[in-house]
């Protein structure tokens, strides 16, 4: 295994040597493209002189002003000719001098160089004497920066090793997106990849992983589910077997904890028939303004009270019962979290093109940062919770949450200790 799993190693410390070397490459080809060299090959010395020769030929055939300056009509070519040193002169060219203390003796039997914005040649020992001159504007681009055809294919050379790296890494977006789904609750998610090799492994223990996770907690929710059901018919029993009890006192201190049970026996198995999602729900349209007027209105004579902010008048087809009861749970944990000089809940209704937002705000003691994002797990409750008064088994957000997303949608909570919370419902409006 440990072997296999150096081949990814390798094969990127490759891609990038690979790399590395081109770039040297290509960078040393260019700082010797850019040197000037110190002599001439052969070849390009020999066709250098017998351009000259052919250019002072051509001069010799009209020595004086009126050819030279055909010369650089018909060729872009400037020259100093032996005898008309004046008509050089008012051109601006170098002079004779000059170009003998730029000479690097590159030949010998030419002179080349570069003075004063001109690339010039001289052909040795001629006469008369003539040093041919071309602006370096007027030579092409890529012959005056060759390195601009260099940079562009290191340029090229990156890109295509970025892409080729990021070709490799591909399958580590489909293993994140995998482990995501997992971590949100779809355990069915299984990873598909098309690469080969290490990531192949490492998805087929991704997907072994993910069978013993789904066999483990469906298993253990079957269970509960078993133990949920036959908890109801001892209940039953107990409770009639309660009625016939004298003591009055303790009769009622057993029925409470009897109703305790049977509200946690129930809420448990909603929630798993919660699981089943949009299957389990019973749909109907539904003005929302209307249902929440109608929850809002059953808590008017509760402090510190509910009051129904700006609500529009939108019909949505939903479960109605499913979403009064998200309504209830956030307004009674709203409630029971808010003092009585507190001021009134919050609850209204806006929408926009795509959703319907339904918000629940107060101004109550708020939550703790640590326990905000777990919430909505079941059987979850933090600290404040637990204090004397608080009752509730860590369910009615579970839930809540698992209800609107049945119908496609999610809670988003906001809170800051001592400042409140904001529950917000999210209903899509297709």
């Amino acid at each position: 295994m440990r072997r296999r799993g150096t081949k990814l190693l390798i094969r990127i410390f490759f891609t990038f040597l690979l790399t590395a070397l081109l770039i040297i490459g290509g960078l040393f080809f260019l700082a010797h493209s850019l040197k000037p060299e110190h002599s001439l090959s052969p070849l390009a010395e020999q066709n250098a002189v017998f351009y000259l020769q052919a250019l002072h030929q051509k001069l010799n055939a009209s020595m004086n002003e009126e050819g030279i300056q055909n010369l650089h009509k018909d060729l872009r070519l400037y020259a100093r000719v032996q005898g008309f040193e004046d008509f050089a002169d008012k051109q601006g060219l170098p002079h004779f001098e000059e170009l003998q203390k730029e000479d690097e003796h590159f030949s010998e039997k030419v002179i080349l160089g570069k003075h004063k914005g001109y690339f010039y040649a001289e052909l040795r020992n001629a006469s008369p004497r003539v040093a041919w001159f071309i602006s370096a504007k007027e030579v092409p681009r890529g012959l005056v920066f060759p390195f601009i055809g260099i940079a562009g294919f290191v340029l090229l050379i990156l890109i295509m090793s970025f892409l080729t790296i990021r070709w490799m890494m591909s399958p580590v977006k489909v293993i994140l997106h995998g482990v995501h789904k997992i971590s949100t609750g779809d355990l069915k998610y299984r990873i598909q990849t098309r690469q080969r090799g290490e990531f192949q492994m490492i998805g087929n223990a991704f997907n072994r992983m993910a069978d013993g996770l789904e066999k483990m907690v469906v298993s253990k929710e079957q269970l509960l589910r078993d133990v949920s059901h036959e908890l109801r018919s001892p209940l039953t029993r107990v409770g009639v077997a309660v009625d016939l009890m004298t003591d009055e006192k303790m009769k009622v201190s057993i029925k409470e904890d009897l109703r305790k049970m049977e509200e946690l026996v129930s809420e448990i198995l909603e929630s798993y028939r919660l699981k089943e999602g949009a299957a389990s729900l019973r749909k109907s349209p539904t003005q929302l303004k209307e249902l929440i007027e109608n929850v809002a209105s059953d808590y008017s004579d509760t402090l510190p009270g509910v009051i129904v902010g700006s609500a529009s008048d939108i019909t949505l087809q939903i479960d109605a019962m499913q979403i009064e009861r998200v309504l209830r749970n956030l307004i009674e944990n709203a409630l029971k979290y808010t003092k009585t000089n507190s001021k009134p809940i919050s609850v209204s209704l806006t929408t926009t093109k795509k959703e319907c937002l339904i918000t629940v705000k107060d101004d109550g003691a708020g939550i703790d940062p640590k326990d905000l994002p777990h919430i909505f797990e079941p059987f979850y409750r933090a600290d404040s919770a637990r204090s004397p008064g608080k009752s509730g088994f860590g369910l009615g957000l579970a839930i809540a949450n698992s209800i609107v997303e049945a119908h496609d949608g999610e809670i988003i909570a906001k809170s800051q200790l001592g400042q409140g919370s904001e529950f917000t419902i999210r209903l899509p409006l297709n």
